[in-house]
């Protein structure tokens, strides 16, 4: 797992969210092409994802894709391989993950 990987997980953990707990997680996937995005998005439907593209303010595309899982540096770095291998297999890349706040 990359250091600023491991970095954000301890912060969730320190923000008082059991590593026993399953929560919400967001992973971003960049891409060049909108066609590609779309098909990436599909792809990670197909295995059971959800997974919505759409445009950036700099005129490329981002895959985000939704999950549930404990906030544990083996299942996210699993995830994060996956995440990266299809990113990587229609020609995107992958941008990271991020818990999303509540209000």
């Amino acid at each position: 797992m990359r250091t600023d990987d491991w970095v954000a997980l301890q912060h969730v953990l320190n923000t008082g969210v059991s590593p026993d707990a399953v929560c919400p997680f967001e992973h971003f996937l960049l891409f060049e092409d909108e066609r590609l995005a779309g098909f990436a998005a599909l792809a990670l439907q197909d295995v059971g994802y959800q997974a919505e593209a759409g445009a950036t303010a700099d005129g490329g595309w981002l895959v985000i894709v939704y999950t549930y899982h404990r906030p544990d540096a083996s299942e996210l770095e699993r995830r994060i391989d996956y995440f990266e291998r299809v990113a990587q297999a229609y020609g995107g890349e992958y941008d990271g993950w991020g818990v999303p706040v509540k209000r």
